[in-house]
């Protein structure tokens, strides 16, 4: 059976003119969520083996610039090709590598705490698989994450466990609020 097959039967009062099902019911944006999320987990499995940024391991980042759209900045990698970067979240600093094959910001217990965000136990809703098994995962919200003078506002982001997540990810729902960022030659380039 095809998967537009099983969403068809998961709504079969509601058909839309090319045949498909209105995959915007709650029943669909849960489904959709649930995929969302099984594409997320093997990336932070992937990623909380990876070596925690030490401050020595922090790229420098250029001047910002102004550029039609606002700001322009560009970020150099480290030693070992990753973009580790101090950024501004909910105005406190701390270390955090890029990983642009990461769908949402993930953070630490201890830095979320840091920043005043406190799950309680059972916030813990959302599944995660990890270097070290599966994990659960809560889900927080970010008034202001900024590099430099970039700046992102209203952004989603998940806690784990210090155990399951060796450094923090700036993961692509802030990348996806830029007007461009690009890779090349060693550097991230930032426009908003």
């Amino acid at each position: 059976m095809s998967a537009a097959t099983r969403l068809v039967t998961l709504f079969p009062d509601r058909v839309s003119p090319v045949g498909r099902s209105a995959v915007f019911r709650p029943a669909g944006l849960m489904l959709f969520l649930i995929v969302l999320v099984g594409l997320l987990v093997p990336e932070l499995q992937r990623l909380s083996s990876a070596p925690r940024p030490s401050p020595a391991t922090i790229a420098v980042a250029a001047p910002a610039s102004a550029s039609r759209h606002g700001y322009r900045i560009e970020l150099a990698a480290d030693a070992r090709g990753h973009f580790a970067v101090e950024a501004s979240i909910d105005g406190h600093r701390l270390p955090i590598l890029v990983d642009t094959g990461a769908t949402l910001v993930a953070l630490r217990l201890s830095d979320a705490r840091a920043l005043g965000l406190a799950p309680l136990p059972g916030d813990y809703t959302v599944s995660v698989s990890t270097a070290n098994g599966r994990v659960a995962a809560a889900r927080v919200h970010l008034r202001e994450l900024a590099v430099r003078d970039v700046v992102v506002n209203n952004l989603d982001a998940l806690v784990l466990p210090d155990a399951a997540l060796d450094t923090d990810l700036l993961g692509m729902n802030f990348f996806n609020r830029l007007s461009r960022f690009e890779i090349a030659d060693r550097r991230l380039i930032l426009e908003q």
